[in-house]
């Protein structure tokens, strides 16, 4: 689920003193975090990271071959391919197993899944937590560290060797305790807003290591002259434009961009009114709309990236935190 909180939350926090846990050192479970250039980058350059949250396979609960429309995360890397980019995926280690399961009506990506899209198209992984617990709602540095730093070793045995790049806090629930745990152990931690948003490295590598990430939502369509501008979504979303992911695509100088979607999907599914429907046929994308805003029409995607600056480098997180020098556990 989608939860978005104000990015002055983050501002506004202050640090609490440490508890007396003692989980295990970061630099000993974030390997691999050795200073290198960022290909392709210069200093002056803009940086992108288009991230994809919880890496599910696709929409539904067709594990074998999903309904017709449903993309699947693969076809969604080869869509990236083709405009030059990389993505980064968020993991939640225990919904990831040897077979793709059904959750709360989405299908589940595999290790096997996820290590074919690094080999194959260059993306990289992060932690997404164990469990997908609220971390504001754990009482315990021992409890914040398992949901969090305890990720790290399992996701380096499977190849995900910079996961420590960042944190993807499990519906954007987050406090000041377990700010301070997860800034022991990665790099920064995610923030969602609703428009695009600019880090810079000033606000980004001091605690509590935030990256306001831009999250384009498919729902009700932005016609108001037509029925799907007034179905009943959840948190009654309007699709956003996709001038506002151009936007996000092409950064400033010197700047970092984080663009992350959940679902793809095409053509027409359901009728008007069914929660689950979607009609992306339209030629116009203010008349597209999705029934379930984490599904957004691919066409308008691919509309936005066709419009995207090769010259701004696409990054990882972890790129970003040897470009600033931002490594925890040091």
């Amino acid at each position: 689920m989608f939860v978005c909180r104000s990015v002055a939350f983050a501002g506004a926090l202050l640090a609490l003193a440490g508890s007396a846990y003692a989980a295990p050192s970061a630099s000993s479970v974030a390997p691999d975090r050795a200073p290198h250039a960022v290909a392709g980058a210069a200093p002056a350059a803009g940086y992108v990271t288009f991230a994809w949250g919880r890496s599910l396979w696709a929409n539904g609960c067709n594990p074998g071959t999903p309904a017709k429309g449903v993309r699947t995360l693969e076809q969604d890397a080869q869509d990236l391919k083709a405009f030059g980019l990389k993505g980064v995926g968020g993991v939640v280690v225990k919904r990831t197993s040897g077979t793709r399961t059904c959750e709360r009506g989405v299908t589940n990506s595999t290790w096997a899944d996820l290590a074919r899209l690094r080999t194959a198209y260059g993306w990289s992984f992060i932690s997404q937590s164990m469990t997908y617990a609220r971390m504001a709602t754990l009482t315990t540095d021992a409890q914040r560290y398992q949901e969090s730093g305890a990720t790290l070793p399992l996701l380096a045995k499977r190849g995900h060797k910079e996961a420590w790049g960042a944190f993807f806090y499990p519906d954007d629930s987050q406090d000041v305790p377990s700010q301070q745990m997860v800034s022991k152990y990665f790099a920064f931690g995610r923030l969602y807003t609703l428009v695009a948003a600019y880090n810079t490295k000033a606000s980004s590598t001091v605690f509590p290591y935030t990256v306001l990430v831009y999250t384009p939502l498919g729902g009700r369509c932005a016609d108001e002259t037509l029925p799907c501008h007034n179905i009943t979504v959840r948190n009654n979303r309007i699709t956003h434009s996709p001038d506002e992911i151009v936007k996000a695509l092409n950064p400033p100088a010197g700047q970092w961009s984080v663009i992350q979607m959940f679902r793809l999907v095409e053509g027409k599914s359901g009728t008007l009114g069914q929660a689950t429907a979607w009609d992306c046929t339209s030629p116009d994308w203010r008349k597209r709309w999705t029934g379930i805003p984490e599904n957004y029409c691919r066409n308008t995607l691919l509309s936005a990236l066709a419009r995207r600056d090769r010259s701004v480098a696409n990054v990882s997180f972890a790129d970003m935190a040897r470009t600033w020098n931002r490594l925890p556990g040091g």
